[in-house]
């Protein structure tokens, strides 16, 4: 099971850098190892960030509210 979402997230990592360079270049595995690292990042943040959803919930809401007055 594991590996299946292994190579589903792989394949989706290498079909962005595919569009920009030929595959088998060094560049496409740079571009590929990039790719991978920020939406590493992007689900580790979206994990540290689930205690504070209500807190930037409130603060959006309010940031929007502002923005409404003013306009």
């Amino acid at each position: 099971m594991l590996d299946w979402f292994v190579d589903l997230i792989w394949a989706g990592v290498s079909s962005v850098p595919a569009v920009f360079v030929e595959e088998g270049t060094p560049t496409f595995t740079l571009m590929r190892t990039m790719i991978a690292i920020v939406l590493m990042v992007f689900v580790v943040y979206l994990i540290a960030m689930r205690p504070f959803r209500s807190v930037i919930r409130r603060a959006v809401k309010a940031m929007l509210a502002l923005l409404q007055r003013r306009a």
